[in-house]
């Protein structure tokens, strides 16, 4: 789960995605990134720095970050200013694991949320296909209360990994890829802000990039955090 916070509305965002999604690298990376933009300022890292430079030694050695483990919740709290407004961002690494189980803790994070992010990776894997369209699904029928509310709150769906995939139309390739396994837009409708993004955490195979010597290029990974901090 992330959670944004910006002063002094305090929004928060929380985002979910199945296990090996890509959770820990879009987090990780998403703060490397907003600490290298111009717009931004005064950036520190308040708690988590021990983990956030764990993770980045494992992505720099062209590993990428190890599972997170199903008891973990480890926090990294970041402070900056975005254009001259000060903004928090709590971002709680969280088993993809435990979100798939849909407890309390999956409902809590919906419950607390001013808006979400959703990560989708869009492997054909049957397996891995079936059970994104379910949480999605799930997700949705908790967040609107069996379909019965109308939820203003806003849904980024993310897919990730876009180096391998080459996604040019993220909301197309959405319901192209979701509906052979059920018409999501019959959920969608009690909806009235979402957006569809397609991103890579790598700009590359990770392995390949530090054999070449060449840096880590994240593609697109700060516009869906843009568009929540602008909707919430």
């Amino acid at each position: 789960m992330v959670s944004f916070r910006v002063l002094p509305k305090k929004r928060q965002i929380s985002i979910f995605g199945i296990r090996a999604v890509g959770k820990t690298t879009y987090l990780v990376m998403l703060i490397n990134k907003l600490s290298k933009m111009m717009n931004i300022s005064n950036m520190h890292i308040l708690a988590g720095l021990d983990y956030y430079m764990r993770m980045m030694n494992w992505i720099l050695r062209g590993e990428g970050p190890p599972p997170t483990k199903l008891a973990e919740r480890l926090l990294i709290h970041v402070r900056m200013k975005i254009d001259g407004q000060t903004v928090e961002v709590r971002t709680y690494d969280l088993a993809g694991a435990e979100i798939e189980r849909m407890g309390e803790t999956f409902r809590a994070l919906i419950d607390i949320g001013n808006g979400y992010i959703f990560l989708i990776e869009p492997s054909p894997d049957p397996d891995r296909k079936v059970t994104q369209v379910w949480l999605i699904y799930r997700f949705i029928e908790y967040l609107t209360q069996g379909f019965e509310k109308v939820v203003k709150k806003p849904i980024a769906f993310v897919f990730t990994k876009n180096d391998l995939y080459g996604i040019k139309n993220p909301e197309q390739f959405f319901w192209t890829y979701t509906s052979p396994v059920f018409n999501l837009a019959q959920t969608f409708y009690k909806l009235k802000k979402f957006a569809f993004f397609a991103v890579s955490a790598f700009g590359g195979d990770l392995e390949t990039l530090r054999m070449q010597g060449k840096e880590i290029q994240p593609i697109n990974i700060e516009k869906p955090f843009f568009w929540l901090i602008n909707n919430v």
